[in-house]
């Protein structure tokens, strides 16, 4: 094998090593970088056939009034601000453009607009886990119980665990 075809292969592989370490770098700095909140949440669905055994989320933050003077299309991102509210937080307004500011935000995707509201998706809606303790998740979380979200200062939020009880104002 000739000298250039040995480089180019190694070149190869090092952008492929390096696209997947920045992809790896890109879903954990929420959880090195974030600020710990608690979301009330009720699960949905406890299992897929295909993807394997978790716990599928709902979250009060998911539905969010339209904001007043902008017409927003399913696909849009959105920014939902955030207040502490107890042990808990929840949404403190929504917007289409990223705050600028010191508040906390968690920054989202327009799903579909109906009824008046926005119906968001975080990327937080889904624990897996293994499936005797997503059976034990789905018991436990009948009445509705907190996740535990790390969130970074550019909004994005990685999900650290989901706990029974302490949902006082669930979804």
């Amino acid at each position: 094998m000739s000298r250039r075809r040995l480089a180019a292969l190694v070149a190869a592989v090092l952008l492929q090593l390096a696209v997947l370490g920045g992809l790896f770098v890109y879903s954990q700095y929420p959880l090195w970088v974030g600020t710990e909140v608690r979301l009330a949440t009720v699960p949905v669905d406890p299992r897929d056939l295909f993807r394997g055994q978790y716990v599928r989320l709902n979250y009060a933050l998911s539905r969010q009034p339209l904001p007043e003077m902008e017409l927003p299309r399913a696909g849009d991102p959105v920014f939902v601000r955030l207040q502490r509210d107890g042990a808990l937080w929840r949404a403190d307004g929504v917007r289409l453009r990223e705050p600028d500011g010191e508040r906390l935000y968690l920054r989202g995707t327009i799903e579909r607009v109906s009824g008046g509201e926005l119906h968001i998706r975080y990327g937080i809606e889904a624990w897996f886990a293994a499936p005797e303790e997503a059976l034990r998740l789905e018991r436990e979380l009948a009445e509705g119980g907190v996740a535990r979200v790390r969130i970074a200062p550019d909004g994005r939020a990685a999900l650290v665990a989901v706990e029974a009880g302490g949902g006082e104002s669930a979804p």
